[in-house]
């Protein structure tokens, strides 16, 4: 199922709507609680790139906010959990901060005489347009 603009626009308008809790919910959920009643849509949504990016940043902040607070308290704290545990979460934070995955590099090479008289060449025309950092599609 590819999930049309609108229907992205509609389900990313309640995503915000539900703020914190959003981030959260999975596709399931999401069904429940909305009056989108999809989950496959949904599925889509929360797999769509421009959505995965905003939970990750979102989820960054809220981690990165976390930590300080529990760092702001730890003087008054002798729990040595409470140690461990900032640890393990500022790893985490470290570690989220990097961007994994594959590298895609876009280049325009003309072809040569021969190429373009191969019989499996073909000429494609189209404008690429930037839809999110690092998230590309074609214009149509």
């Amino acid at each position: 199922m590819k999930l049309l603009e609108s229907q992205y626009q509609e389900c990313w308008n309640i995503f915000l709507e539900l703020g914190e809790d959003a981030l959260r919910m999975n596709h399931y959920q999401l069904t429940k609680e909305t009056e989108v009643q999809d989950a496959l849509r949904w599925r889509e949504f929360l797999m769509d790139p421009r959505t995965a990016d905003y939970i990750a940043s979102e989820m960054n902040i809220i981690r990165s906010a976390a930590i300080n607070q529990m760092v702001q308290k730890a003087p008054n704290s002798r729990s040595v959990g409470q140690s461990q545990l900032i640890n393990a979460l500022q790893k985490i934070d470290e570690q989220s901060q990097h961007k994994d995955g594959p590298i895609f590099i876009y280049s325009y090479v003309p072809l040569s005489t021969e190429q373009k008289a191969a019989p499996n060449a073909r000429v494609v025309d189209v404008t690429i347009e930037k839809v999110a950092d690092g998230v590309f599609k074609i214009k149509e």
